[in-house]
């Protein structure tokens, strides 16, 4: 068989020495042999060195340092990267067991697909299953005018796709995966698996429970810049039945 492609995965972090550990080992115990993990510290105090230390004969590299942000840690890790496949975990997600085989293998055998993405679950504070979220398998500019419709946890994308969009936006505080998966969108392939791929956790101290706001406010300006209107009260009404015939069919052969 072929060899597997190497995957970088990067993982910014700051002060989330509670879920640190956790994110790591999902990413380390699933032992993928051609795995570079990047993790990227913004000068933490809560005890992340010292997590990232105990694992750092396992990572390709790792520092602890002010940056200017998530988006600028992330820019960073994948600005030093060698591997052909990119993904990120933030520091207090989890990739699911199997999931990096499982892309390895998928743009292995698929070499016109730019972009995998699957299925995410939900998680609380002490890692026990809230939800589920099963996206689209087909995205239109309406899903992107109404945000997100995939799950950052659950993607893996090419290099040169990455490249060829011109990478993530550095000054973006919360929609820095938003901005930079629509643009991917507008030029690559994109492929849909029904697996879940990754686990999100909720909990009292992420940039979704303390900064709507701001959230609101980036992507309203996203849309603006590329052109997105929301669709009116029918098009939400079909295209939620769309998504749910979609649905229905992704259990039927699930």
């Amino acid at each position: 068989m072929a060899e597997l492609p190497r995957i970088t995965v990067v993982t910014p972090s700051l002060n989330q020495g509670a879920f640190l550990e956790a994110a790591l080992r999902s990413v380390l115990d699933q032992r993928y042999p051609n795995l570079e993990y990047i993790v990227l510290d913004g000068g933490s105090s809560d005890g992340s060195v010292e997590i990232i230390e105990r694992y750092a004969p396992r990572l390709a590299y790792w520092h602890s340092r002010k940056d200017a942000g998530q988006a600028d840690a992330i820019a960073t890790g994948f600005a030093m990267a060698t591997g052909e496949i990119f993904c990120w975990l933030n520091s207090d997600d989890l990739l699911l067991p199997g999931a990096l085989q499982f892309a390895g293998e998928f743009f292995r055998d698929h070499r016109r697909a730019d972009f995998l993405y699957g299925n995410r679950i939900v998680i609380d504070k002490d890692g026990r299953e809230i939800a589920r979220h099963v996206w689209p398998w087909h995205l239109t500019r309406a899903h992107w005018a109404l945000g997100q419709p995939l799950a950052q946890e659950c993607c893996f994308w090419r290099r040169a796709l990455y490249e060829k969009a011109g990478g993530i936006d550095r000054s973006r505080f919360f929609v820095m995966d938003y901005d930079l998966f629509f643009r991917m969108w507008q030029l690559g392939r994109f492929r849909k698996t029904t697996r879940f791929l990754g686990a999100l956790r909720q909990h009292e101290e992420t940039k979704n429970a303390r900064s709507q706001d701001v959230r609101e406010r980036e992507l309203a300006a996203a849309r603006a810049r590329y052109g997105l209107r929301e669709p009116g009260y029918l098009g939400i009404r079909l295209l939620n039945r769309w998504d749910r015939v979609q649905r229905f069919v992704e259990k039927l052969v699930g």
